[in-house]
């Protein structure tokens, strides 16, 4: 941020550096363990008396020199040419923060360079014992080297309490100094042991050949035992963040770990095929794959390592995109583009017209440190190639919170939403797309004669409306309605009557058939469980499908008859995250089998499950079978979260602070067009923002015991004394909240005043008087009188040819004498 960026694209994501330094790592590690080789070879040939092994000790000196001296040297500075290029914040900590550790180690190494030549050019100069004593000196220097280095490298990862400190030794000598330290000096036994290999393989006479192979291969034999037992005390001398990361957490980590064991194993094998006297035309060949091996080795570790202290460079103290973890605040509200110093001015602001270079700037600013385009190194691509445009962003706004792998996106609102259509526009090629409204269309209004009419009928759907969601790979949201009817014989006291008759119903034309015959209620009306619709009609999607109830006497004479609405929906926003597109694109509803797949590759990522493996078996995934479900009765797993906890608390991280849009977001099928709704009013009035509403679920399941809840309780941080713990589907907003003594509301507040049980709830609630449900009267939730549609007035249209509550200045439907007192709940508008 405070320097200008090297902006690449295919060879981004670290490619360069990842590249340099593992080759020069290899070749450095290779040089501290060579150096003791050296001396042991030179031991061996003198005592051996033989020329072909003296002759070969000294070329292999040469080559040491040339590789570890001049390319060595050479890559080691290219490497810090390329930090200085890519990460100079980062650079620049190393070295005011070690500048006198850098000092010690280049003296270190100009005296293991003076050493190293000495030794070269001492063969015919100085005695044998000088020359090894001198040899001895380049080991010495060379290890002190690694060690020097080796503290400043296990600070980026483990800084330990330098964090509060600052102090040089606190950073130096840092949790994983000692085991890093023993564990690269085993990597250097080992690595000399495979450069030797090479050489040796090549010296023509049999004997000397043999003992210089059989010798290699005892160092990498003893290296790699070495390596496997230092390897798990380095792992297991990281501090818990960083263990977790590195062990439970990384898929790409996990990766790199399983390669490094496997490439070891392999280093192994080579190292003790080529123990067995090969063939010196098949000796030098394996010896070149095993040096290659060698490098994988190098490079798998160093991955793990640098994976594992994502999303930091520099743990705990600068993230890998340069930025400091105390600078977000500030960058989040003025915004990163005014921040940076080398952005180009007329991008300070963004706007429709340069919305896409701003996305490009904040790309090689915050990703581009990681993420190539197009190229080998973590291509960005891939990666996001099922994300929406708004999907895209909603990752981008949890980015770093779960899976902490991914420093936060530093910037206004504004600009994330700049570099979501940078990537989806511009890097994939797509628009932003847009789901047209499913208006409800019009309906028949039943006939209803007042002056003949003994009875009515009045019926409504449990739910404002239900989301299915049933992909054949997952079972989310299962199909099965609820209608509920109450019939009302008419007189001075009007009676719910239930007995001596049938109601039936039946879904409109143009819908798939549904019909069948409504059983007793338990509160003297009738119910129909289970009703299997789904939001397809002859004219497309249309997610408000029409029952006509009928009720009929013993003699099967029909004496009401009246029609409801069963809402129903299969436009969930899974695939703005998950890709896939629709099950039913022509629809564009339903889950597809690759929006399914890819929900259980994240939740199998982040959970530790395996859940892709059992649906590629054609296992049909039930998220209630492990997450409890209220509403279908569900018992699931008492050590899980509930499906709606689970759901809503996860996604809230990626969601909060989106005020109305989060719900829209999930729920693209309208479900709210009552009459709250067409006054203005937005689900957060009464369910609260996505803190609220995820909130209140997670922290009954805290009180619960469910330990999951803590994690994502951490992310949203709640106000605990405002949110209110709650059940879902047993525990919601209270009409009462707002409508206080059934009065018109003064304050539109109901978030977080639940109803304390099920029987509260508005679809089961009843009046003061008598068994009417509230809903009888008033319409199904989320669609109460007068609603926004004619299709959800049908009943007040059909028995007083308003859309007002039934009775509202009415007592008439259901009363054959004048009302002069609200005999249901006060405030019923008689007059």
């Amino acid at each position: 941020m405070e320097f200008p960026v090297w902006q690449l694209t295919t060879l981004g994501g670290g490619f360069w550096i990842a590249l340099i330094s593992v080759v020069h790592v290899y070749v450095a590690q290779f040089a501290v363990g060579g150096g003791l080789f050296l001396v042991v070879i030179e031991r061996m040939a003198r005592k051996s008396g033989s020329k072909e092994f003296m002759d070969y000790a000294k070329r292999n000196s040469k080559f040491f020199l040339l590789l570890t001296m001049v390319f060595g040297a050479v890559t080691g500075v290219a490497i810090w040419f390329t930090i200085a290029l890519l990460a100079p914040d980062a650079a620049l900590t190393l070295i005011h923060q070690f500048v006198f550790g850098w000092a010690t180690e280049w003296v270190f190494f100009l005296a293991e360079i003076v050493s190293l030549l000495v030794y070269y050019y001492g063969w015919e100069r100085l005695s044998a014992r000088d020359h090894q004593i001198v040899g001895g000196l380049y080991f010495f220097f060379g290890w002190m080297s690694l060690f020097m280095i080796n503290g400043i490298i296990g600070y980026m990862l483990t800084p330990g309490e330098w964090l509060e400190t600052g102090n040089f030794w606190d950073g130096f000598f840092n949790p994983t100094f000692w085991p890093q330290l023993v564990f690269r000096t085993a990597l250097s036994v080992t690595f000399a042991g495979l450069f030797g290999f090479v050489t040796g393989t090549l010296i023509k006479e049999e004997k000397s050949r043999g003992t210089v192979v059989r010798t290699c291969a005892a160092w990498t034999v003893a290296g790699m035992a070495l390596v496997a037992l230092t390897g798990m005390w380095y792992i297991h001398s990281l501090p818990p963040a960083q263990y977790q990361l590195a062990m439970e957490e990384s898929a790409r980590v996990e990766w790199f770990m399983n390669s490094f064991w496997w490439v070891g194993i392999a280093v192994l094998v080579g190292g003790l095929l080529l123990g067995i006297r090969m063939p010196r035309s098949l000796g030098f060949p394996v010896a070149l794959v095993v040096l290659l091996l060698g490098l994988g080795l190098t490079g798998s570790f160093e991955s793990i390592r640098e994976a594992a202290r994502k999303p930091y460079i520099i743990w705990g103290e600068r993230y890998s995109n340069s930025i400091l973890p105390e600078q977000m605040p500030e960058i989040n509200e003025k915004g990163f583009l005014k921040a940076a110093k080398w952005i180009p001015a007329d991008l300070r602001d963004v706007t429709a017209e340069n919305e896409l270079e701003a996305g490009r700037w904040l790309f090689q600013y915050q990703c581009a440190s990681c993420h190539s385009i197009g190229g080998p190194m973590n291509d960005i691509l891939p990666h996001t190639d099922k994300y929406t445009e708004a999907g895209f962003d909603a990752f981008l706004s949890g980015m770093g919170k779960i899976s902490r792998y991914m420093p936060p996106f530093a910037g206004t609102p504004d600009e994330r939403a700049a570099l979501s259509a940078y990537i989806v526009r511009d890097l994939h090629g797509l628009e932003p797309g847009e789901l047209a409204f499913a208006e409800p269309g019009e309906a028949d209004v039943p006939e209803y004669d007042p002056e003949e009419a003994e009875f009515v009928l009045f019926a409504w759907a449990d739910k404002g409306l239900r989301f299915v969601s049933e992909s054949g790979i997952i079972r989310l949201r299962p199909s099965g309605e609820t209608l509920n009817a109450s019939l009302i014989y008419r007189g001075m006291l009007p009676e719910i009557v239930s007995e001596g008759m049938s109601v039936e119903y039946e879904l409109e034309q143009g819908y798939p058939e549904a019909s069948g015959t409504m059983t007793p209620g338990d509160y003297g009306g009738f119910k129909a469980e289970g009703i299997k619709v789904e939001p397809y009609s002859d004219e497309g999607y249309s997610p408000y499908p029409i029952a006509t109830v009928t009720a009929k006497d013993e003699t099967g004479e029909v004496v009401a008859q009246t029609k409801a609405v069963l809402p129903v929906g299969m436009r969930m926003g899974c695939n703005n995250c998950h890709g896939g597109g629709w099950q039913n694109n022509e629809e564009e509803a339903g889950m597809s089998a690759d929006t399914a797949m890819d929900i259980l590759m994240v939740h199998d990522r982040i959970n530790d499950t395996a859940l892709t493996e059992k649906a590629k078996s054609g296992e049909v995934v039930d998220c209630a079978a492990c997450h409890a479900d209220p509403d279908i009765g569900e018992e699931g797993r008492d050590d899980m979260l509930n499906l709606s906890a689970a759901m809503h608390g996860f996604h809230s991280v990626y969601l909060k602070d989106r005020g109305q849009d989060a719900c829209n977001f999930c729920h693209e099928t309208p479900m709210y067009r009552g009459i709250h709704a067409d006054m203005g009013l937005e689900c957060v009035a009464c369910h609260g923002d996505m803190t609220t509403h995820a909130g209140s679920l997670l922290l009954a399941e805290r009180e619960a015991g469910i330990e999951a809840a803590d994690k994502l309780l951490a992310v949203l941080e709640p106000d605990e004394e405002f949110v209110q713990p709650r059940k879902p589907w047993h525990q919601e907003p209270d009409c009462l909240s707002c409508h206080e003594e059934f009065a018109a509301p003064y304050n539109v507040d109901a978030a977080n005043q639940w109803t304390e049980e099920k029987a509260q709830l508005y679809s089961q609630r009843y009046g003061d008087v008598g068994a009417v449900r509230c809903a009888a009267c008033h319409g199904s939730p989320h669609a109460v009188y007068p609603a926004m549609y004619d299709r959800d007035n049908m009943q007040p249209l059909q028995y007083q040819d308003n859309r007002r509550p039934i009775g509202a200045g009415n007592c008439s439907v259901c009363h054959t004498m004048e009302m002069d007192y609200p005999a249901h709940h006060p405030g019923m508008g008689l007059e």
